[in-house]
């Protein structure tokens, strides 16, 4: 270690080597932070996204082509042959959410709280005569706890006595899926009060199904399989969906745009190597009386090469550590300052952030670390092949 600080400050001697090698290292830091704060951002959106929307969804929807059915003691055993978790019968509906001089369309859903906040993997709590709503639409409605929100109900044509249902209740919670269309558009009353307005009594016309333990999903492949299962067993009446049918295409695009952009990507990474390369040769160059000199006194060209190998791996280490930290920087501006907010009604998510696990850490890392080996590579062939005499004769003339 003594050796090889001594070699460094023959190598830094100077202040144009030092500010040329700060300015490497930063380079080659943003250069990495890059890479990871673009996958950090595909795959928190990812994780966000599937999370959003098992919070809204349960795992798996079940609804009739006919529109209300009753759940039978036959259609239950048939479900708990996949063995759920959990299942939660729902009533589902649209209706005109009014307050004030605003109104918006909206989709009620009647639930039983206790089996529906098992499906989804959110606390609920319904009671009678209230409602809880999404916090996206209590934000433009400017909604707050306790004020009345009156809802419009159709029930059809064929009498007159079908017509518009205005019922008033009072918002006693909100909540958060943590997709924007969804915190906008979804209402929750207690599903024996929604029955009774609708006149259908103890029908429904969605349940959900809760297959999968809450929490991060490794792979969609249970889902699906537990899904096609049930969509063999049961009739061709009743459909069966995921929960991100609905948002399979960008899932699926997700996948495709970080595989594309972590290769174009690899340009910055490789504009930084250049960096890297450029101070090598400057190194070599500017001090390269002193380096023949210790090789002619007695350094050998392994000790000087370890010194290289050594140095081009501590900018590695010490970039590696720098754009660790740049992304916690970032992902934490992306949660705190409202200039990086996103349209959630474009995006569908209210809010990115950066969520990175091992592999993308070695991943990224790992690529960085072929590139400086190459870097290191070009300055060992370049020290390698002048001989002693000729870096004196050429250096002292």
């Amino acid at each position: 270690m003594r050796s090889y600080l001594s070699i460094l400050k023959i190598a830094l001697h100077g202040r144009s080597a030092g500010k040329i090698l700060l300015a490497t290292v930063f380079s080659f830091t943003f250069s990495i932070a890059v890479i990871l704060c673009t996958f950090g951002l595909m795959d928190g959106f990812d994780h966000l996204l599937k999370s959003g929307l098992r919070h809204s969804s349960g795992d798996i929807l079940i609804t009739n082509r006919k529109g209300f059915f009753s759940l039978s003691p036959e259609f239950s055993e048939i479900l708990n042959k996949i063995k759920p978790l959990s299942v939660s019968p729902v009533i589902q509906t649209e209706a005109f959410a009014l307050f004030g001089d605003m109104s918006r369309g909206v989709l009620v859903r009647g639930i039983n709280a206790e089996d529906f906040s098992r499906s989804i993997g959110l606390k609920l709590s319904v009671s009678p005569g209230g409602v809880v709503i999404g916090e996206e639409l209590a934000k433009q409605f400017n909604i707050k706890l306790g004020d009345s929100l009156s809802l419009t109900f159709g029930k059809g044509n064929e009498t007159a006595s079908s017509l518009p249902t205005i019922q008033t209740f009072q918002v006693t919670s909100f909540i958060k899926h943590g997709i924007y269309q969804k915190d906008l558009r979804f209402i929750y009353l207690d599903r024996s009060e929604l029955g009774n307005i609708l006149g259908i009594k103890k029908k429904i016309n969605l349940i959900v199904i809760s297959a999968e333990k809450p929490g991060v999903l490794k792979s969609l492949l249970p889902i699906t399989h537990k899904s096609n299962e049930l969509k063999k067993t049961l009739s061709s009446e009743f459909l069966v969906k995921p929960f991100w049918d609905e948002y399979d295409f960008l899932i699926e695009a997700v996948k495709v745009e970080k595989f594309s952009i972590s290769l174009i990507l690899q340009l910055i990474v490789l504009v930084a190597i250049f960096n890297i390369v450029a101070f090598v040769i400057y190194i070599m160059e500017k001090k390269a009386q002193d380096f023949f000199f210790l090789r002619a006194v007695g350094l050998s060209l392994k000790d000087i090469s370890r010194f290289w190998f050594f140095s081009v791996l501590l900018i590695w280490g010490v970039s590696c550590f720098g754009a660790h930290l740049l992304s916690n920087l970032f992902n934490w501006c992306l949660q705190n300052l409202s200039i990086l907010k996103i349209p959630g009604e474009i995006y569908v998510l209210s809010s990115l952030s950066i969520d990175l696990d091992f592999l993308a850490y070695s991943t990224v890392y790992g690529i960085s670390f072929v590139w400086i080996l190459v870097a290191a590579l070009i300055g060992y062939f370049r020290l390698k092949r002048r001989p002693i005499m000729q870096g004196l004769r050429q250096e002292f003339n």
